[in-house]
């Protein structure tokens, strides 16, 4: 009879380390996975800052040579819209946030 009782306490004492483990587990990868969310969006800002700055350096070359080009736009009196050409946009790479792996979805939240 006590023997029963007390692997029925070892067996409770076993599941509750067990769950403990794995509870830490997890909140490790979910620093992780935290910290390299964060790191992305330093990095995102970080490339939409060098882009802004490729940009404006890059200003006063497009427009010089942009001014012979619309000597000629003048010569043959196009309109003021034609001159005006649509640049690159600023295009920054976002990643979506969806993680497949081991743990589900929901545990990101």
């Amino acid at each position: 009879m006590y023997f029963r009782f007390g692997a029925a306490i070892v067996l409770a004492v076993v599941i509750a380390v067990v769950g403990v483990a794995l509870e830490k587990e997890s909140l490790a990868y979910r620093r992780e996975i935290s910290r390299q969310h964060y790191q992305l969006d330093e990095l995102v800002e970080q490339y939409a800052k060098l882009r802004l700055k490729a940009q404006r350096l890059g200003a006063p070359q497009r427009t010089i040579e942009s001014l012979p080009q619309a000597r000629r736009l003048r010569r043959n009196e196009t309109t003021r819209e034609a001159l005006a050409e649509p640049l690159a946009p600023l295009t920054i790479p976002r990643t979506t946030r969806n993680w497949s792996g081991p743990l589900d979805s929901h545990w990101l939240r």
